[in-house]
């Protein structure tokens, strides 16, 4: 309908400027046309820019032109503006707003799971490459467990405290509870390697070790061993660890179990025992582990080597064969809160199991088959390549 109109518009004024140039008086019959103008703007539907189809429309006059006075002259062009008001007429509303598109696109989001780079070697591509590595000479491993102590190395005990209880438990006695579950829960383990000796050579520590490390790294200068080298074969030393130690902070079990249908979850909380008898809860609990010793294999040659150790920490409760749960005296057969009492007679017996692996890692020049190019990693481009970067130098 704009473009009908507009071509009217073009043809009205052709027809004005021919009369014009025969300067013959237009004859125009104003409210003919303007008729016709208002009925091709309000009979039609059209939809705005927001996409609202439009039922009450108005013109409006765009140049300063009149119609009356003596002046017959039509006005050049309207501009048909049209507004959604709702209400405004009776028995008219406004449509609702709405958007239709034909281009949509799939929500694509990254997978849990990924590709590393995979490089396709053969004997086309690749050329012998003479590189500098660490090698691992020889590795021990050391697997052991120890009970649980007190800060100090005292005996450590647990204060149970009865979380929830969900059935019934009798007012007065002891009842049996079965331990289904022991459930670990500690803020950190933290390692301390103790005093490392490898015979009666020098051994220095790599660097000064975090709470959270596992992995202990240690620089050794041994003597050249002329017997040994002379075969081309290492040496055997003794290789001594005295103090290993293991401490765990913020540490509470949380004991799961049950009597006939009533479920019970306690807590126990390490403690030692103070004068007379009273239990006192402590934050962290030590793990102390006897002298490790073993042979360990070294080169003979007289050259420095890097000793390694990597550690791995497992906490466990050895068999709890016996608890019981009483209630205190206030008449539970109601439905009221009562405050109960979980004893274990033999105690919790808590263990940490310990791998130790010692490694010797020494440094050696070997000969490998290597891509002549360098790895081509995916290019995360923003919106285009406005930098160039050389194909050769120091970042490639």
């Amino acid at each position: 309908m704009q473009d009908l109109k507009r071509n009217k518009r073009k043809m009205y004024n052709k027809q004005i400027s021919n009369m014009k140039a025969k300067n013959v008086a237009p004859i125009v019959d104003v409210e003919e046309d303007l008729t016709e103008f208002d009925r091709g703007c309000k009979n039609k539907t059209e939809k705005n820019s927001c996409g609202c189809a439009n039922e009450n429309h108005h013109e409006t006059e765009v140049n300063s032109g009149h119609y009356g006075g003596g002046n017959n002259v039509a006005p050049t062009s309207f501009n048909c503006q049209c507004t959604c008001t709702p209400g405004s007429i009776a028995g008219e509303q406004c449509q609702p707003c709405t958007i239709e598109s034909n281009q949509c696109q799939s929500n694509s989001c990254g997978e849990d799971c990924c590709c590393p780079i995979d490089v396709e070697y053969s004997t086309k591509n690749t050329r012998p490459v003479a590189i500098e590595v660490e090698r691992i000479y020889d590795a021990i491993q050391f697997q052991i467990f120890t009970d649980a102590t007190a800060p100090d190395g005292e005996p450590l005990y647990f204060d149970c405290e009865v979380a929830e209880v969900k059935g019934r438990v009798p007012s007065s006695g002891y009842a049996n509870i079965k331990i289904d579950e022991v459930c670990m829960n500690y803020s950190s383990i933290e390692v301390i390697p103790g005093c490392i000796g490898v015979d009666d050579f020098e051994v220095v520590e790599v660097e000064e070790n975090s709470p959270c490390d596992t992995e202990f790294s240690y620089v050794v200068c041994p003597e050249r061993n002329a017997k040994c080298c002379a075969k081309c074969k290492g040496q055997s030393v003794s290789y001594k660890q005295k103090g290993l130690t293991a401490i765990v902070n913020d540490l509470v079990l949380e004991l799961r179990g049950h009597c006939g249908c009533t479920e019970v979850v306690a807590y126990a909380y390490p403690a030692i025992r103070r004068i007379g008898g009273n239990l006192c809860r402590v934050d962290t609990i030590e793990f102390r582990y006897n002298t490790l010793s073993a042979r360990i294999c070294c080169p003979s040659n007289g050259k420095s080597f890097e000793l390694e150790q990597d550690y791995d920490v497992n906490l466990t409760v050895d068999c709890i064969a016996k608890a019981y749960i009483s209630a205190e005296p206030c008449g539970c057969e109601c439905d009221c809160e009562c405050d109960f009492n979980l004893e274990i007679p033999s105690g919790i017996d808590l263990i940490c199991c310990l791998q130790e692996e010692v490694s010797v890692i020494v440094e050696e020049q070997i000969v490998v088959l290597g891509a002549s190019g360098a790895v081509n990693p995916r290019v995360v481009d923003t919106f285009a390549n406005v930098c160039t970067f050389p194909s050769c130098g120091a970042g490639n």
